[in-house]
């Protein structure tokens, strides 16, 4: 995984990085990430998907403009850089979601009350 190059001239982490350099090394690539931009804001407005389970018209041309521009952009970019295909790739949300709790402490606020009635002072 050779990221150390890229990262150390754009910043951030390796998806930030690979984002800055879209936008400073491809022609047209800071009108796309703006455009994708907007399409997420459209897509997240509209819930991303309907009562049935469907993609949403917004999401759909959200991830069509991925798939068809940004991620072509981003493949150029890794290959100029030596960057592997699946370094730096963040896990979706909804498998993030599937996942289960990770065991140990349990949060503050969380344990079940022992008392069954309000607090009276003394």
């Amino acid at each position: 995984m050779d990221d150390k190059k890229i990262r150390e001239k754009y910043g951030g982490k390796l998806p930030k990085a690979i984002n800055r350099a879209i936008r400073a090394e491809i022609p047209g690539g800071n009108e796309a990430l703006d455009k994708l931009t907007q399409l997420a804001g459209a897509a997240r407005h509209s819930e991303w998907v309907d009562r049935d389970g469907n993609e949403t018209p917004e999401a759909a041309a959200y991830y069509r403009h991925k798939r068809d521009v940004i991620e072509k952009m981003e493949a150029q970019v890794r290959k100029r850089w030596g960057v592997p295909p699946d370094a730096g790739r963040e896990e979706s949300p909804a498998r993030a979601a599937n996942k289960p709790a990770r065991p140990g402490k349990p949060r503050r606020g969380t344990a079940p009350s022992t008392r069954s009635g309000p607090r009276r002072r003394t």
